[in-house]
């Protein structure tokens, strides 16, 4: 079983937020989430405290983690604001950049979903921006109607990371190809799993058997950037406990997205 890692970069910096609403969700949200003995208050606190720091990523630290552990993942990056998402793109360059210079594959995370020429406007900015063409994208909270796929594919990507069942809270499916382009059904997001590392855990280990049984060949795993940080320490250990128990077990091996696409090729050509 090959397994795919991939990192939705939703946040950048404090100022990037000014202008939305936010902050004042997060106040909210994380009060009830105390209040209701989801989170700790030290969560509470340092959740809270994020909304004056002047960082509000860990992507440095994410890629220190799975480079340490042989893991080449792949960060997608906005390029268009929407849904929470408000970094302006050219201040994505430079932490592009560096994601790039450490050696690990950076894609678009898609506002555009539903009009052709929006998309191919994201694909064309994040090109110009990074110097370089976006391989593959995942759409921002996942979105997609039908359609979506199929104009993804004219606009030139190889490949998307985005079909996913927000009611399983799943999609343990194998790779299958939208004209020119490989779809990437995403098996387990951080964010879909419950906030307690013993249930999460649990939870990662039936879908992973699930995947086993239905033999889909790839399993690919979101964690968002921003959760590495002990203010939602359940994630960020699963998120560790999870590299290193597949980083040992046997019958399983980290892959990107381009790599995998190379074998899926390949596999074709075979079979023709």
């Amino acid at each position: 079983m090959k397994v795919i890692i991939s990192h939705d970069v939703d946040h950048l910096f404090r100022d990037d937020h000014y202008k939305d609403l936010i902050y004042p969700k997060i106040w909210i949200r994380e009060t009830l989430s105390f209040l209701q003995h989801k989170i700790t208050f030290r969560e509470w606190c340092l959740r809270v405290s994020t909304t004056v720091q002047k960082v509000r990523h860990h992507i440095d630290e994410v890629m220190e983690f799975d480079c340490q552990h042989g893991v080449p993942s792949t960060f997608f990056f906005g390029m268009t604001k929407g849904l929470g998402m408000s970094y302006k793109k050219e201040r994505a360059v430079p932490v592009i950049l560096n994601v790039r210079d450490n050696g690990f594959e950076v894609g678009l995370h898609g506002v555009a979903f539903e009009d052709l020429e929006e998309m191919q406007q994201e694909y064309q900015i994040f090109k110009d921006c990074s110097g370089q063409v976006p391989a593959g994208l995942r759409m921002h909270y996942v979105r997609h109607k039908q359609g979506t796929f199929e104009k993804l594919s004219q606009c030139g990507y190889c490949y998307d990371s985005t079909e996913f069942d927000k009611i399983e809270g799943c999609c343990v499916k194998a790779p299958y190809k939208v004209k020119a382009m490989w779809e990437f059904p995403l098996t387990i997001m951080d964010s879909y799993l419950p906030y307690s590392f013993p249930k999460a855990k649990e939870r990662t280990l039936e879908l992973l058997k699930k995947a086993e049984e239905n033999k889909i060949g790839y399993v690919c795993i979101l964690f968002h950037d921003y959760q590495y940080s002990d203010a939602y320490s359940q994630t960020k250990k699963w998120y560790e406990w999870v590299i290193r128990f597949l980083e040992q077990k046997k019958g399983y091996q980290f892959i990107s997205y381009q790599d995998a696409i190379i074998e899926l090729e390949e596999r074709n050509q075979c079979r023709m």
